[in-house]
């Protein structure tokens, strides 16, 4: 029996529909930190908002920095938002590196396979009690695999294909390729864009790498063509 649940078996991963989108209300602001600006307590600020570093991930690209956290977690913040303004976010050309600091971007969720921050954790007495399943999953670049939680009892494929797009992940780690060599990034926490996923699978990735995409499954990737990231794109001018 085939592991791999893939997006085109029987809509198992099918897509939201497709949104409009424009409306301030969709979109959300995060004015980024970067280390060297580091002033005062970077925990919580005036208002209690906890700070945590934020790592997105696009299909050739790395956009980081600190942010504040407006929702108890982040995959609330990100769902609950079509389009993200990034202020001073460090974008990191992926795989052959570079990088610069962009003073504003504008990012869709669309364009944002995965998601990593690390800082403090959301509000405990939101945590209800899960099963956690370890999951493998392919989304464009990157091979990532790490725990899902569902309710007891629930079948973890069909958990995360009820689940609204973005989904978090726990002991995740990130891998892909740079040139012939595998990448390999523990990242704790990370959420993944469940509508970029390729393939899912329940279990462990298969050793030496076997698993990491050689290319991007639906997606070409700028700079294998020469062409300009997204920072880079949008920035020019």
């Amino acid at each position: 029996m085939d592991p791999y649940l893939r997006r085109w078996d029987g809509g198992a991963l099918a897509r939201h529909p497709v949104r409009v989108i424009g409306s301030l209300g969709s979109r959300l602001r995060l004015v980024m930190r970067q280390p060297a600006s580091d002033a005062g307590d970077a925990g919580v600020d005036g208002e209690g908002l906890p700070e945590i570093a934020f790592v997105a991930y696009t299909s050739d690209e790395r956009l980081s920095g600190r942010v504040r956290l407006e929702a108890s977690r982040l995959s609330d913040m990100l769902n609950d938002h079509d389009e993200y303004l990034l202020v001073e976010a460090l974008a990191e050309r992926l795989p052959k590196g570079g990088s610069l600091v962009v003073s504003e971007i504008l990012v869709r969720r669309g364009e944002l396979p995965l998601v990593h921050a690390f800082g403090p954790r959301g509000d405990r007495t939101q945590r209800i009690p899960t099963q956690r399943h370890r999951i493998v999953l392919r989304a464009g670049r990157y091979l990532v695999s790490g725990r899902l939680h569902s309710g007891h009892g629930e079948d973890p494929l069909a958990s995360l294909r009820a689940r609204r797009p973005m989904v978090p992940l726990t002991d995740a780690t990130i891998e892909f390729r740079r040139g012939t060599e595998v990448i390999q990034e523990p990242t704790g926490t990370i959420v993944v864009n469940r509508e970029h996923v390729d393939w899912v699978r329940e279990g462990l990735p298969q050793p030496d790498g076997a698993e990491v995409p050689w290319v991007p499954a639906r997606r070409v990737v700028h700079e294998e063509h020469g062409g300009p990231s997204i920072a880079e794109a949008r920035t020019a001018g």
